[in-house]
């Protein structure tokens, strides 16, 4: 599956960091570091030479936000398949999401993930993290053990799927990040409004109860006002889809409240009005919303208001999403095409290539805590990176789906970018 090289130069390749491009440099890695980084590199003849001319190298991902399905949902995505998609998709570690076959609301399950992502991770190379819920069984009654949970290792907290409705419960969590000094991630979603789509075309044709803006805004309202009294606590707002949420969280920042947010490649690339209305995979939670939303969203990922990219990949098995619109469930896969549409962003001029590295990689990493690992190239660091050829442009198709399911959004789309190859310390994947 891999080459694994002690000694290796990338020649004559573009170089993207989040401080500049080099439109031309040699990178010399020694015993899975990088050992120089120079216009021009003598390659040793103990070392491996690896042709760049032509493609791009930039850091490796992050994804902070995926449901690897694990434990116990192996029919939807395996350990094996889910990181083999990261990997396919140019990202080194992956954040997974509790909402598993048990719940990840104790160290036993914990345990248990580990056990299944082991051998995965050892033969990807992709680092999988794990969360803990902030409720038990995420019934939204009683706080899951926070502090039992964090001294294990878990990197967050959350209910994602669900947003938490009790105030009580959010205090706890809030009191729970103050003392850890892990996010509380949020799913934000008021329940009860019946919704599947956002208004819009696809949503009046078919005949289905309309997905509120103000079912995810309120919530997002509700929980700023409740972290005032918590300020040193961290809130995370999980894929944001509407204006108006955008609104509230830079006027927390404003005010130097610790909250952060992210966006999903599928809200930053398609609007309401391009659903396919006969593909369930483009029935996701939150939905796609109109054209001026997806501005919006575009907007604040280029300056800043929203921090980073995450995908949402919620792989479902063919039967779960192969009924129609409001019966199927919610979720589209996103690992294997997430850098494809940042680097389609650069090309329409949304992104710079620095900002690309930093929704992608850097600023992820940070807010994991990992970013002595991940999220730069730079002199005597570990390695990884990924190789593009930002010439491509192809459309998507299953065979570029690694993931076990296949309900991507994207399927048909034509994306800038071909991936490659992944450089993870001393190991050379070629796809």
């Amino acid at each position: 599956m891999y080459h694994a090289y002690e000694h290796y130069v990338i020649k004559n390749v573009e170089l993207w960091t989040e401080r500049e491009v080099i439109s031309q440099c040699d990178v010399e890695i020694q015993h899975g570091r990088i050992k120089a980084i120079e216009k021009h590199i003598s390659v040793p003849k103990s070392a491996h030479l690896i042709d760049g001319r032509g493609f791009t190298l930039l850091p490796a991902g992050v994804d902070p936000q995926v449901h690897l399905r694990v434990p116990g949902q192996a029919e939807k995505e395996t350990a094996g398949t889910g990181l083999l998609a990261a990997l396919r998709g140019g990202i080194a570690a992956v954040l997974s999401m509790p909402n598993t076959k048990p719940t990840i609301d104790s160290t036993e399950v914990c345990e248990a993930a580990v056990l299944e992502l082991e051998e995965a991770e050892h033969l990807t190379g992709v680092k999988a993290y794990l969360t803990g819920s902030i409720t038990q069984s995420l019934k939204g009654k009683a706080a899951a053990p926070y502090k039992e949970l964090a001294d294990w290792g878990v990197k967050a907290f959350t209910d994602d799927g669900l947003g938490v409705v009790d105030d009580d419960l959010m205090r706890s969590a809030f009191e729970a990040s103050e003392l850890t000094g892990l996010p509380i991630l949020q799913h934000a979603e008021f329940p009860g409004h019946g919704g599947v789509l956002a208004a819009g075309p696809v949503q009046e044709k078919l005949g289905i109860p309309a997905y509120p803006a103000a079912a995810e805004a309120d919530m997002v309202a509700r929980d700023i006002h409740i972290l005032k009294d918590y300020p040193k606590a961290r809130y995370h707002v999980l894929h944001v889809s509407a204006h108006e949420t955008l609104e509230l969280v830079s006027a927390a920042k404003a005010e130097g409240l610790h909250v952060s947010c992210e966006v999903t490649p599928h809200h930053l690339w398609f609007s309401s009005d391009e659903i396919k209305d006969e593909v369930t995979s483009f029935k996701m939670n939150p939905p796609l919303r109109g054209p001026s939303d997806k501005r919006a969203l575009r907007k604040a990922l280029a300056d800043g208001t929203i921090d980073f990219v995450a995908t949402d990949h919620a792989p479902h098995e063919a039967s779960a999403k192969g009924q129609n619109f409001k019966t199927s469930a919610f979720g589209t896969t996103g690992l294997e095409t997430s850098l494809r549409v940042l680097l389609s962003l650069v090309t329409e001029g949304v992104l710079s290539p620095q900002r690309l590295v930093q929704v992608f990689s850097s600023r992820p990493a940070r807010f994991l805590g990992i970013e002595k690992d991940i999220g730069d190239i730079s002199i005597d660091r570990p390695m990884a990176a990924v190789l593009v050829n930002r010439e491509s442009r192809e459309e998507v198709t299953e065979d570029d789906l690694f993931s076990l399911s296949k309900n991507s959004c994207f399927l048909g789309e034509k994306l800038d970018g071909k991936i490659e190859s992944v450089f993870l310390a001393d190991r050379y994947y070629q796809f």
